[in-house]
């Protein structure tokens, strides 16, 4: 079986994380999340393939009743699959084969005047980086706690100009966080596993990086 052992900027709980995955998905709302996904995951080695006779470790079945389940079903018999009908929670259910779930995950939000940069890390894998409404961030990053399956989650909230309205949405949104001193994270050169060109999103992930405490 083929995996990759992923770097852990995070710290502790190192997983292995699988490298290959068959998405069968062709629901719309499916390809959206595989799109907006498959750039940071492909930074990171691992590899989406639509073929079911090409190499994988991991099936994301299409939708039980769809003409592609009917279709594609027969092509994955005795393989190791995911049903899920939530797109986000399928794509992580997979990436955590063979354990079913990750150790840790941490979010990171870097506020800012007109938007923030939201981004999240799980066994350290960068599954998400993107920009946000500063009042959507809650619900946002709770679709993502939501998602994800891991054992225990953080989120960290940079210190910087705008971080009231962001913990409001994030206390609206029901979800525990700490508020973290961000300076620097803009310009810092800590070495992250990814490339991203906005620079709230660079800090973003560097305050989803940030070690647990040590006591």
């Amino acid at each position: 079986m083929s995996l990759i052992r992923l770097p852990l900027p995070v710290g502790r709980g190192e997983r292995l994380v699988a490298r290959s995955l068959l998405w069968l998905r062709a629901d719309p709302e499916a390809i959206r999340e595989l799109k907006c996904r498959l750039w940071l995951l492909q930074q990171q080695g691992v590899r989406v393939t639509f073929d079911p006779s090409s190499s994988w470790e991991v099936a994301v079945m299409p939708l039980a009743g769809s003409p592609e389940y009917a279709l594609l079903a027969g092509a994955v018999d005795g393989r190791p699959k995911v049903f899920e009908p939530d797109p986000l929670r399928a794509l992580l259910l997979a990436l955590a084969y063979p354990s079913g779930s990750f150790s840790s995950l941490q979010v990171g939000v870097d506020p800012g005047r007109r938007a923030c940069g939201v981004a999240a890390i799980a066994d350290g894998l960068v599954f998400h980086a993107s920009p946000s409404a500063c009042g959507d961030v809650g619900r946002e990053v709770s679709r993502i706690v939501r998602a994800a399956p891991s054992e225990r989650y953080r989120v960290l909230l940079g210190s910087g100009t705008g971080w009231e309205e962001v913990a409001g949405s994030l206390l609206e949104a029901g979800l525990q966080f700490e508020v973290v001193d961000e300076y620097g994270t803009t310009s810092s050169r800590l070495e992250l596993p990814v490339r991203l060109k906005d620079r709230n999103l660079r800090a973003a992930l560097r305050l989803a990086m940030t070690p647990p405490l040590s006591f």
